[in-house]
């Protein structure tokens, strides 16, 4: 997508492998990944959601299912969104040699959208419908119900034809691989260091690479340099704290690993088109939540 992105962690609950999202108006989010599958249903007018280097224009009743590593952000213009996040492998468990596990993996080796007149068809609101009001409710033995529903719509996904979906974004197999093994393991150093003056020899050290490889390597699948991506994930961990504390801009601009204001300032100037004190003033009355 042309900006940094950051790796999204410890998001689900331990043990459980589904958890349930709505969002309100004007709903947007910066760019991120994670290694859960992730099933969006536009519920309002529309939504736009960049995935990669594209953005996916989606109508009311329109559901985009976004296969595990692909890079994506939700755009000004989109509201009203439910969305189901869930780990494939904890649902396979042991099967993943199995041909019927094979099939159902197929399913979301790349990013699709799953236009609405194909869900009315296929009656998969039912199921989301079904798996959503559980979370709301929490009634005795929710989660298994949830569990029970998640299948039922995974096999409905897996008995609608290729015709019927058609590809957001190519995508390749939602695989473990030694590339997305060496992004999730930088991506997780960064963000956990992100507060301190992080050095590209530390990252090296850390996951047992050359300076070299890692500047190389992480460029090529990113897109932007590590110093970007880290730069950028502050900028948005700063965001949440000149919302929800009362610290001063400094603070702010120390804690979040920036050596001073000045420096601080630019960068968040770069990315959000205003200072951090504007965006203080603009935003802190007017909040929109995203737990997630």
């Amino acid at each position: 997508m042309g900006v940094p992105t950051f790796l999204e962690t410890g998001h689900m609950t331990e043990g459980f492998p589904i958890r349930v999202i709505h969002t309100g108006e004007q709903f947007n989010f910066a760019a991120h990944w994670h290694e859960e599958v992730e099933l969006v249903v536009v519920n309002g007018e529309r939504a736009r959601i960049g995935v990669n280097n594209q953005v996916c224009e989606l109508e009311q009743g329109d559901v985009l299912l976004i296969k595990p590593g692909d890079v994506h952000c939700f755009l000004p213009g989109t509201d009203h969104l439910t969305i189901i996040l869930f780990r494939l492998e904890w649902l396979t468990g042991n099967l993943a040699a199995d041909k019927e596990s094979q099939e159902l993996r197929e399913v979301f080796h790349k990013t699709t959208i799953l236009p609405s007149t194909i869900c009315r068809e296929k009656n998969l609101g039912h199921y989301i419908d079904a798996i959503s009001d559980e979370e709301k409710q929490q009634q005795p033995g929710y989660r298994w119900i949830m569990v029970a529903r998640l299948y039922d719509l995974i096999i409905h996904l897996l008995r609608t034809k290729t015709p019927t979906t058609h590809e957001c974004i190519s995508g390749e197999p939602c695989t473990s691989s030694k590339r997305f093994e060496f992004l999730e393991s930088v991506c997780e150093y960064l963000e956990e260091h992100y507060a301190e003056p992080v050095k590209l020899d530390q990252v090296a050290e850390h996951i047992k690479f050359s300076k070299f490889h890692v500047c190389k390597l992480f460029k090529e699948n990113k897109g932007v340099t590590l110093m970007e991506y880290l730069n950028h994930f502050r900028i948005i961990k700063s965001e949440w704290a000149l919302l929800f504390s009362q610290a001063s801009i400094l603070d702010i601009a120390i804690g979040h690993g920036f050596n001073n204001v000045s420096s601080y300032n630019r960068l968040f100037k770069k990315y959000n088109d205003c200072t951090p004190s504007e965006f203080r003033k603009k935003h802190q009355t007017h909040i929109t939540k995203y737990e997630g």
